[in-house]
């Protein structure tokens, strides 16, 4: 066989690439830098799928008591107790036709038969209901009642929108496309619970790792992106999540993803936390991946920061407040015979959640011996050690680490990765890919050489 000078070295490039390829080690971007509740245009309430609402559920809604204090959409039936929508913020979601604010969508029927009392859209805006086959729109005066077909206007129950709207108005499009949206939720909410944690929970002082059942602790946030893993049994024995002394709170400058690994029903005890108010409310976000019922007892607190379920069913049976937007399969707010399920408050997700994740390759490394004898190759192989990088803040700062809660205690997350002895200390940069490149380019280099020495002693 003769092997030209050109296709040695022509076989050397594809050998090149090949090491390129292989031994880089880049890391993989999952899909999704995106505001998880607006996912399209965040500031813009007719390009992106969910308008700008606050409370956004798939399904059925049972809205017993107590209020959403800003836009609700629902994509199946509602029925209700006595309820308000719309109150303080309406929203600016005005559809074609319109001159108000829509602030109330149900995209199935109003269900009378399991509805006792009144739901009332305040704040002068709009109701749309998807099916109102069995339902009676009347205008009266400055109020719109909706009400079972022949009902009077103002009997119960009934629905009452604070201001004149046509029954056209309110049979109109909603613009929502339900199971669209909600795809893209579900797919979010799978891709955030990948996020790698870059925080954990330090003891009561701030000092050490976190033992996983005192029920004080504490944390600190980095500049930019952070995620927090907790189970249901670290939520359980939690009473009280502090500042921890030196470090950011939740606020536009670090904003929090707090994954809750947990399957099937659950009920919440939610912890008092350190980030208290509206304003850094709206830089957390709970994320659930469970298909089952996630239910706030009577006694729980206050949730601080959006819940983001959209396989679950939210049952909220606890007076105390909802400070976030909220997203779910399906949702029941309140007692259905008495018990109020607090307010939701106007604070919705205002952040950009972006994961990362690196793809780890095992290399077998061929070492080729030329002698001036017969060619002979072992192959031993040899395994690299992984390399994880977590995805953490983007922004670099003289912000103090988190050395001691890196090791996590009996927490379940992963800690934060420091550079190691394989990483450059400046920059991050794994160096054991590049030295494989290095390795991998030299033999490319010898096997070039050697084919065409065979071809100068064959020709």
């Amino acid at each position: 066989m003769q092997i030209s000078r050109i296709g040695a070295a022509g076989l050397a490039v594809v050998v090149a690439v090949l090491a390129i390829g292989w031994a880089s080690g880049a890391p993989a971007r999952l899909a999704m830098s995106v505001n998880p509740v607006r996912p399209v245009a965040p500031d813009d309430v007719y390009l992106d799928p969910s308008h700008g609402f606050l409370v956004l559920v798939e399904g059925d809604a049972a809205l017993y008591e107590n209020e959403t204090e800003g836009p609700v959409a629902v994509g199946g039936d509602v029925r209700f107790r006595q309820y308000n929508a719309g109150l303080n913020h309406a929203g600016t979601y005005v559809l074609p036709g319109d001159t108000r604010p829509t602030s109330f969508v149900v995209g199935g029927a109003i269900d009378f038969a399991g509805s006792t009392g009144t739901l009332s859209v305040l704040n002068n805006s709009y109701a749309k209901i998807g099916d109102l086959s069995q339902s009676d729109v009347h205008p009266s005066g400055g109020v719109t009642w909706v009400e079972p077909d022949g009902a009077a206007p103002g009997s119960t129950p009934g629905v009452s929108i604070q201001t004149a709207q046509t029954a056209e108005s309110v049979a109109g499009a909603s613009g929502f496309d339900f199971a669209s949206l909600f795809t893209t939720y579900r797919s979010l909410n799978a891709e955030m619970a990948t996020c790698p944690s870059t925080v954990a929970l330090t003891d009561q002082n701030g000092q050490n790792p976190w033992n996983g059942t005192d029920p004080n602790a504490t944390i600190g946030l980095q500049p930019g992106q952070n995620v927090l893993t907790l189970t249901p049994a670290q939520m359980t024995a939690l009473d009280n999540i502090n500042p921890r002394n030196g470090y950011l709170q939740p606020s536009d400058q670090a904003w929090l993803v707090i994954n809750v690994d947990v399957a099937g029903d659950y009920t919440w005890d939610v912890p008092n936390v350190s980030w208290q108010g509206n304003e850094p409310s709206r830089h957390v976000l709970w994320n659930f991946t469970t298909s089952g019922t996630i239910t706030l007892p009577e006694n729980s607190p206050t949730v601080w920061g959006t819940i983001y379920a959209p396989h679950a069913t939210l049952v909220d049976l606890s007076a105390a407040n909802i400070e976030g937007a909220v997203v779910v399969k399906s949702l029941v707010h309140g007692g259905e015979t008495g018990g109020s399920g607090g307010e939701i408050h106007y604070a919705p997700f205002d952040n950009v959640v972006t994961c990362t994740t690196t793809t780890t390759t095992t290399t077998p490394t061929t070492t080729t011996t030329t002698t001036t004898g017969p060619t002979t190759t072992t192959g031993s192989p040899t395994t690299t050690q992984p390399t994880t990088t977590t995805g953490g803040p983007t922004t670099t700062t003289a912000a103090p680490t988190t050395t001691a809660s890196s090791t996590g205690g009996t927490t379940s997350h992963p800690a934060v990765v420091h550079p190691g002895d394989d990483e450059l200390a400046a920059t991050g940069t794994p160096i054991r890919g590049t030295l494989a490149l290095g390795g991998l380019l030299l033999l490319a280099g010898a096997t070039a050489l050697t084919l065409s020495r065979l071809r100068d002693r064959r020709g």
